[in-house]
């Protein structure tokens, strides 16, 4: 499956066999963890919120961290596999081998034994999830280098993260239905989730083949290319619209079940419907996002599909308790707010690497990937240790028939005025972003000139 550098257009069945790789970033790392692992935390394996934020904050630097590095690992490797491949085939079974760990419940011998346990095994589990998400996503600029096949390949790769999303969640119901606890359901549905996320990721690395022109030049070191990359205008919006608007839905995803439950009414058991709602609408509106992206510029795109998503999450605040109507329409509607930041940021990302190429003569796709990640996630893990200890000020009580009228304000605050802050601020960002669809198909063309020329002169 290796692209010719002149092809731009990719048949479909190649785009979604490479979009299969979005099962895990999907199920096990989009879905799961952010909606269930800060309750399965402090409601299951029984850690006070706040030093159960904290295990997530000191996970979630270690995630930032390892980005960039095996990033720039990626880009310096030259093999015969490629630069990417070897790691995702080496990383495949063990994430998905410390993905099932990380959802059982061990006995504690001391204070805070459990908590040392799902830090460590978080340590490795993410260690593992890097080595192949790293160089997965790095590929996606190299499958075309034309910008409104690149909008498609992401399509393709988010339709299949929002759908299996989408039955992700659907299952995780029947798991808490039919599961003797909840502990049982959450291991249960982890050794599978682990599993299956594993699995494309050892076919992607058997069959795809990369640009072996992309590998020629001598690589930088990773603080000249990490210095290039920052330096660049356009990654530092399009890195602001992807952070602002992931930020937003890390946020509402770590408080969605203790709003669901403890304001809106919901039983803890049907909080997967909402899931799934969410999910099933954004499905729909990816045909939507797909016109409006090819009708106008990405950023005015996003910008529209984001503004009223904001006023959906502020709409939330004045939902009166125990009234459940609304928060389904709410859910609903939110699918095309939901659906623009999984494929737009994304699209707007892959046409910086021109940018960068043009103006450093290398390909710098892993750093690129490493240093976006670093600093998207060392923003959301401060935000979600904050909502632990927003919680715990409050004096949220897990399992708690009734909380206080504090606790309550922190969730619903939490749920509403904090995304429509961060959603407004991604909609001014993308507005700002520079690169038209014009400017980039110039820039594509000169390097693929210089390319040539490269070629030519190479004995």
């Amino acid at each position: 499956m290796q692209a010719s550098p002149h092809q731009t257009r990719l048949r479909w069945p190649v785009k979604f066999f490479y979009g299969l790789g979005e099962v895990g970033p999907s199920v096990a790392v989009g879905t799961v963890i952010p909606f269930y692992f800060l309750f399965f935390l402090t409601d299951v394996a029984g850690i006070r919120p706040g030093l159960a934020g904290t295990v997530l904050l000191v996970a979630s630097l270690w995630d930032a961290v390892n980005d960039p590095l095996v990033g720039s690992l990626s880009d310096r490797t030259r093999s015969r596999l490629g630069r990417r491949r070897p790691y995702m085939l080496a990383g495949a079974i063990p994430m998905a081998i410390f993905y099932a760990l990380l959802w059982a419940v061990p006995d504690a011998s001391f204070p805070g034994g459990r908590a040392f346990y799902y830090l460590l095994i978080y340590f490795f589990f993410d260690l593992a999830y890097t080595l192949v998400s790293g160089p997965y996503y790095a590929l996606t600029p190299e499958l075309s280098l034309d910008t409104d096949e690149r909008t498609s390949i992401v399509t393709y790769r988010m339709a299949v993260s929002i759908v299996t999303g989408l039955i992700a969640a659907v299952a995780l119901q029947q798991a808490f239905e039919t599961a003797a606890s909840m502990e049982a359901a959450f291991l249960y549905s982890a050794i599978v989730v682990g599993a299956l996320s594993a699995l494309p990721y050892l076919l992607i690395g058997a069959f795809f083949r990369e640009r072996p022109e992309f590998q020629r030049p001598k690589p930088q070191s990773f603080r000249q290319s990490a210095r290039a990359i920052l330096r660049s205008r356009p990654f530092c919006i399009a890195l602001l619209v992807y952070w602002l608007a992931w930020l937003a839905i890390r946020v509402v995803e770590a408080v969605f079940a203790y709003y669901l439950i403890n304001w809106s009414g919901i039983p803890e058991a049907d909080t997967a419907y909402l899931l799934a709602l969410i999910l099933a609408s954004a499905t729909l509106f990816l045909p939507v996002v797909g016109f409006l992206s090819r009708r106008m510029e990405k950023k005015w795109a996003f910008a529209a599909c984001t503004a009223f998503w904001a006023c959906l999450h502020l709409a939330l605040w004045w939902v009166p308790k125990d009234m459940v109507t609304p928060v389904y329409i709410v859910a609903f509607l939110a699918g095309l707010g939901v659906s623009a930041a999984h494929v737009l940021p994304n699209a707007m990302g892959a046409d910086v690497l021109e940018v960068i190429e043009l103006e450093t003569g290398e390909r710098q796709e892993g750093v690129y990937g490493g240093v976006s990640a670093f600093i998207q996630k060392l923003g959301t893990s401060l935000a979600v240790m904050g909502i632990g200890w927003v919680l715990e000020l409050t004096g949220y009580v897990p399992q708690a028939p009734q909380q206080s009228e504090a606790a309550l304000l922190g969730i619903r605050a939490l749920t509403s005025w904090v995304p429509f802050v961060l959603l407004v601020a991604a909609t001014y960002a993308a507005t700002r972003f520079p690169l038209t669809r014009e400017i980039h198909r110039r820039l594509a063309s000169e390097l693929d000139q210089r390319r040539l020329r490269q070629a030519d002169a190479s004995p």
